[in-house]
């Protein structure tokens, strides 16, 4: 019995049942302890619907009376239309009233008491007809910076922009170069192109790779190309029409996808579009209010007084609700959409999501499935996407037929937090199920999970940043490869599709933007990490319970995390047929600390997979294990 004047934990069955996000329609048990010691007269739960904040109450009855505590239990209903149901509970006394709820507005399990309204549990009522593709759930990603990737063949300057600079050697350095006002005024190249990305499909492949995201890769001024000039043509530095055709092809041969940076709220000003600097042989909403643009943009004091991106002025802001503009992206014969579909495109991720309306994704979305239902629509998110508001809206990315996946930043806040020590192994553990809480299984197991990205430091230069002054450079090198393999097998093993960054697997190290854009390091690679995330990819590929098995983790101690990954009766998480196995994972960030962890297990033999000569017993009910500092493991229990 537990010690504790109220007690409800979302994590826990006995207290809501089912646990997590609930499909609309159907019935969610919650249950509520209360200690005797309290003369309680009702207790209520009061439940809040989101979408019309319309507040409702339910009496709770008693299910179970013991010596020192009595519990309270209601089924509710969750309503048809998906949206967010927040709960907690209201406990009458003969002289007060108390309340309980959540501890803390961001995250799960366990409540406390109150005196006054407390913060509530999330219930995310969703769709169930809406299912993301199998094959994505078992995907491992890789996000390729296409200029910095790989040169096929020698680099053409009359195709680059008249405000170029091109780089003589691959080992350069990225730059910008600024005028006096901040503003880039020459953009750098290296020459990475769509052929070099296919010359290398045999590195990619070796790293187990079933998908391939390209950051933008249609016409642009900038290196980035979030500042599209065409959205119906490669960039002459990168390519051809045809050279994407033939990437796709190769690629799907090899049991690859490719997917596409869709970047769709804003343009460049030097665009066919917006034709501020006129360099276009068209008709820019810039140049004319007779452009037939003209309506996709919002100015204030023509012509230089419009709606930018983040005030950027040579990204000036799409109009997302406009027709016109949703009937070029979308739903004419020759649309954005339509012409790569036709070229073999069926995947995007779209560029700053929260900017673009839930209507105008939702009809993306329609789209792709229309032509192939295996198609995969994923979001820059950066909040938890469940109850992600934006511009003063709840946003409906997870309720069904908006979006299929987005980038788990969330989840890398989180693991780097853990490791600077900001955070405690059971903290962690609470975060990572409050995201299983609020997530529907068929988006956790669906979320982009990654370390580095081409919008943050690159993971090994974070974890050096990290680390105390007063250790040894090559004890500090030692620890920073022990923490990049910890944690790269733990996105790997954990729910969702694992992204690599390019150059991550060669140790490159990277600071803010652009210095977590360079160029791939080729022939200087570091190979203890090349093996290793080779090594990684072929487990997920291998196991099929670190793709789609069950899920549950635990903190052993403020410094050791852990989950454990099973496939049992030959039925995965989804209902699909696997082979059983179950396994292990651990890690300690403590950096200078040994930690003998000892698992309440009844019995066997788990391997471990890396070296797979180390073989641990259990022995009466416990398997003892050491974790050297910052070491993460991978144990397979043994048939």
């Amino acid at each position: 019995m537990r010690q504790m004047e109220m007690y409800h934990n979302s994590f826990e069955s006995s207290y809501r049942e089912p646990f997590g996000a609930a499909p609309r329609g159907s019935a969610v048990t919650l249950t509520i302890d209360v200690h005797n010691r309290y003369h309680v007269s009702h207790v209520i739960l009061h439940y809040i619907l989101d979408r019309t904040d319309d507040e409702k109450t339910k009496e709770m009855d008693v299910c179970s009376e013991e010596h020192q505590r009595t519990s309270y239990e209601t089924t509710v209903v969750m309503p048809d239309t998906p949206q967010l149901i927040w709960y907690f509970f209201e406990v009458i006394l003969e002289d007060r009233t108390l309340f309980y709820g959540r501890e803390k507005s961001f995250e799960s399990g366990e409540g406390k008491v109150y005196d006054h309204i407390p913060p509530s549990w999330q219930i995310t009522v969703y769709d169930p007809a809406y299912q993301t593709p199998d094959w994505w759930k078992n995907a491992t990603m890789y996000q390729i910076f296409p200029d910095r990737f790989y040169a096929a063949g020698d680099i053409e300057p009359e195709k680059a922009p008249e405000t170029s600079l091109i780089h003589a050697h691959w080992e350069n350095e990225p730059v910008y170069i600024r005028n006096e006002r901040g503003e880039v005024i020459r953009w750098d190249f290296f020459g990475g192109n769509l052929k070099g990305i296919e010359e290398k499909l045999d590195h990619i492949e070796s790293l187990g790779v079933t998908v391939i995201y390209l950051n933008p890769i249609f016409e642009a001024e900038s290196n980035h190309r979030y500042d599209t000039g065409d959205y119906h043509k490669i960039d002459p530095l990168l390519g051809t029409k045809a050279d994407l055709e033939s990437l796709i092809e190769a690629a799907r041969k090899r049991g690859m996808e490719i997917m596409l940076d869709g970047v769709f709220s804003h343009t460049g000003s030097n665009s066919i579009y917006f034709n501020r600097e006129g360099k276009y042989d068209s008709l820019g909403a810039y140049q004319s209010k007779n452009s037939s643009y003209y309506s996709w943009y919002t100015f204030h004091q023509y012509p230089d007084d419009y709606d930018a991106w983040w005030g950027v002025g040579t990204l000036p802001t799409l109009k997302k609700e406009n027709e016109d503009y949703q009937n070029f992206l979308v739903h004419a014969e020759d649309s954005v959409i339509k012409t790569w579909q036709n070229s073999g495109m069926k995947h995007w991720r779209l560029d700053v999501a929260d900017e673009l309306t839930d209507d105008l994704i939702s009809q993306l979305y329609r789209q792709l499935k229309s032509k192939d239902e295996s198609s995969v629509l994923l979001g820059e998110v950066w909040e938890d996407a469940s109850n992600k508001t934006a511009y003063g809206k709840r946003r409906d990315y997870f309720l069904g037929g908006v979006l299929d996946s987005v980038m788990n930043y969330p989840m890398r806040r989180i693991l780097l937090e853990f490791i600077k020590g900001e955070m405690d192994a059971p903290t962690v553990h609470r975060r990572l199920m409050t995201l299983g809480e609020h997530y529907p299984k068929q988006y956790f197991y669906a979320v982009m999970n990654m370390l580095s990205s081409h919008d943050v430091e690159r993971i090994k230069t974070m974890l050096d940043d990290f680390l105390p002054d007063d250790l040894a450079e090559d004890e500090k090198e030692d620890l920073i490869i022990s923490q990049i393999k910890a944690l790269s097998l733990l996105i790997y093993t954990f729910p969702g599709v694992p992204s690599l960054y390019y150059g991550d697997e060669a140790g490159l190290s990277g600071g803010a933007d652009p210095d977590n854009r360079k160029p791939y390091p080729w022939d200087k690679e570091d190979q203890e990490l090349l093996k290793w995330y080779r090594q990684i990819g072929q487990w997920r590929k291998e196991h099929q319970a670190l793709r789609t098995g069950n899920w549950k983790s635990f903190a052993y101690d403020d410094d050791v995390f852990g989950f454990e990954r099973w496939i049992r009766d030959e039925v995965d998480h989804f209902g699909s047929e696997a082979s059983d196995e179950q396994l292990i994972y651990l890690f300690n960030r403590n950096l200078r600390k040994k930690k003998e962890v000892n698992l309440p297990i009844q019995k066997g033999k788990w391997q471990h997979l890396e070296n797979k000569r180390r073989i641990f017993n259990a022995k009466n009910n416990v398997l003892a294990i050491e974790l050297a500092p910052c070491e993460g493991m991978l144990l397979r229990l043994m048939q």
